[in-house]
């Protein structure tokens, strides 16, 4: 069981589904027309057609020979017919009685001569004028005998009576003639002539041959992404190459779940490398912090004499070190926070920017129109930028100049953060987004730019920089608010 469900209870290779599936569609019209018992239905109404051709024929005859032999009733000629009736079964394998005009049985193919018959309601329908079918069930058949015998398999049996009458009208008798219809298998069977038995074979193996087909076109790429897959479970990101290969599919499904995989692959891969790099920064930020703290404490147990002011300055650079790592530790949450998907909705970034510049001695040149993502996190992109900015300015907090100004973006909003400090060097202007980096450990964590890009790159924006002495801009591009609603 797997994620609280059964395994299915029928697993079959992908190209045996699809040959019982064309199989299936080749046979459904016969299905349909067994099973729905039309064909039987239209088999009875032949036999019936046929026997009251027949029967008729017979009336016809039995009046003729009973006007010729100037009689009113059948009895007279009742021998003549029977004989008659047991040649034309010969040739009908029907059975035939014919009956006076109270119902008796007075000729006969069989040996019921004489049989009362008046309560049949075929014969009864027949007496008063009018042509009459039943069919009625029969015992149930012996199937031993082959499809190609004359004996019908049918469980059920027609019965025709038709009234037989003179030139004057009278009514002279009935003939009663009945026949098993044919079984829908002898039927098939005996419309099976050698051409289209050979195209029943050729439509059966063009079937096979298009399930073959359309199997290879599925297997050969389904069977390269559970190898690319298998792969990449077992911890080998060379899978990947082999889920590039089904991207190409005829089959527009496969392809696009090779491409989700692939994609899904790629993230994992530079997932796995994040965490592996985020775990290894961590540890080398958090050692020299810890390593003070440890070499403090063991100081201060090992000389209880310490003078004060020593002592003093022991417990605050222990202070110092505990507030970097607090620091380090929210940054780290904030940046997994940054991670997850924003909450959108429409943000006022002139009155963001606002609210900033209330805080913060920046000068603002807008207006800066309206982004789609998440209030509280572009607030913190644009205090993080403009903390940046403040830090590493000219001189004391006085002196040095902060502007934010308005981004010309093609399709969203944009915002660029200005200041006039002695700029980021080349080898550095790399480094900057990247966790952990900063040039004065004193007074950063090296995450606040790594969160701004974070935050801004999860909100399908972008982040760029530029820098030369005296002007350093970071440059913030935003979906618009009108953008992500018509999208």
């Amino acid at each position: 069981m797997a994620g609280g469900r059964d395994a299915p209870s029928v697993v079959l290779p992908l190209r045996a589904w699809l040959a019982g599936t064309h199989l299936v569609t080749l046979l459904l019209p016969f299905l349909a027309v067994v099973l729905t018992g039309a064909l039987a239905a239209d088999l009875r109404n032949q036999t019936k057609l046929n026997l009251r051709n027949q029967a008729l024929i017979l009336a016809l005859h039995a009046a003729d020979v009973a006007e010729r032999e100037e009689l009113d009733e059948l009895g007279p000629v009742a021998s003549d017919l029977s004989d008659l009736l047991q040649e034309v079964k010969t040739h009908t394998l029907a059975g035939i009685r014919v009956t006076d005009a109270f119902g008796q049985v007075v000729a006969s193919s069989g040996e019921d001569i004489a049989e009362d018959l008046s309560d049949d309601i075929a014969v009864r329908t027949a007496l008063a004028g009018r042509v009459a079918a039943v069919v009625r069930p029969r015992g149930a058949p012996s199937h031993r005998q082959p499809l190609s015998s004359q004996s019908r398999r049918a469980r059920v049996r027609v019965f025709v009576a038709v009234p037989i009458v003179d030139e004057n009208d009278a009514l002279l008798g009935t003939v009663i003639i009945s026949r098993t219809p044919r079984e829908e298998l002898q039927a098939l069977y005996n419309m099976a002539g050698p051409t289209q038995v050979i195209g029943g074979i050729l439509a059966v193996l063009i079937t096979l041959a298009g399930s073959v087909f359309a199997s290879v076109v599925l297997t050969r790429n389904l069977r390269r992404l559970d190898l690319g897959a298998r792969q990449i479970a077992g911890g080998s990101f060379g899978g990947i190459d082999e889920l590039q290969v089904p991207t190409t599919s005829h089959v527009a499904e496969v392809a696009r779940l090779a491409g989700s995989i692939a994609s899904m692959a790629v993230r994992l891969q530079a997932r796995i490398g994040y965490i592996g790099e985020f775990a290894s920064n961590v540890s080398h930020e958090f050692k020299t912090p810890l390593a003070t703290l440890k070499g403090t404490v063991e100081l201060l147990e090992d000389d209880p004499e310490m003078p004060v002011e020593q002592r003093q300055r022991f417990f605050d650079n222990a202070n110092r070190e505990l507030a970097r790592l607090e620091a380090l530790v929210q940054g780290l949450l904030a940046l997994a926070r940054a991670d997850a998907e924003p909450v959108r909705a429409p943000v006022d970034l002139d009155a963001l920017v606002g609210s900033v510049a209330d805080r913060r001695a920046i000068v603002v040149e807008g207006p800066f129109g309206v982004a789609s993502g998440d209030l509280t996190q572009l607030e913190l992109v644009l205090l993080n930028l403009v903390d940046n900015a403040l830090q590493h300015g000219p001189g004391d907090d006085l002196d040095r100049k902060v502007t934010v100004v308005v981004r010309g973006v093609e399709q969203g909003v944009g915002f660029v953060v200005h200041d006039d400090g002695r700029g980021i060097s080349a080898g550095n202007l790399e480094k900057v987004f990247g966790r952990f980096f900063t040039t004065d450990r004193t007074r950063g964590t090296g995450l606040g730019l790594a969160l701004v890009r974070a935050i801004v790159e999860r909100h399908g924006g972008s982040l760029t920089v530029r820098s030369e002495p005296g002007d350093t801009a970071f440059m913030v591009a935003l979906p618009g608010a009108e953008v992500a609603t018509s999208t």
